[in-house]
């Protein structure tokens, strides 16, 4: 029972494995497809929260209360389009990131030398093939990278602002 018990423990963790090799490859072919998409939605997406965010700031300004209104819809608009396009990446990298833990929570148990050599090896190679989502390279594209773009829109609106200010 116990042996049997076993194996099936050894072919569900193999199982396991090949499904993380499978996300690995299908997040570089995704890459490979799409990076430049999200390249140009990135760089877009920042670019187009700045300016509408700029001229919210001239209509609150002027007080332009239709003017305010749509560029606050369209800066939320695209705010919750950023966060949707980086939590789908950040959720695999994460799933991804998991399968470290639980391999360390597993090797720690009592199990076949062979098996946990596996494992071992698995271990170790997880570092060389991540599942993340880049753009063209660049930089990767989750959770963190909103909150870089933040601080950037942040930044290139308080120089439009001070410049218009200085007219």
């Amino acid at each position: 029972m116990i042996l049997g018990n076993t194996v099936f423990k050894m072919e569900k963790m193999k199982s396991l494995m090949n499904t993380y090799w499978m996300l690995c490859d299908a997040v570089h072919q995704a890459n490979d497809f799409y990076c430049d998409q999200l390249m140009a939605i990135m760089f877009s997406l920042f670019v187009q929260v700045t300016i509408k965010s700029y001229f919210f700031f001239l209509h609150v300004r002027a007080g332009y209360m239709v003017g305010m209104t749509m560029d606050a819809v369209w800066v939320l608009v695209l705010i919750c389009y950023a966060i949707l396009v980086a939590n789908s990446s950040t959720h695999i990298t994460y799933s991804a990131d998991n399968t470290a833990v639980m391999i360390c929570k597993l090797i720690n148990k009592d199990l076949d030398p062979s098996f946990r050599k596996q494992l071992e090896g698995f271990l170790l190679q997880l570092p060389h093939h991540n599942a993340r989502f880049s753009a063209r390279g660049f930089f990767q594209i989750h959770n963190e990278t909103l909150t870089s773009m933040a601080g950037a829109v942040t930044t290139y609106l308080v120089i439009l602002i001070q410049f218009q200010t200085e007219k």
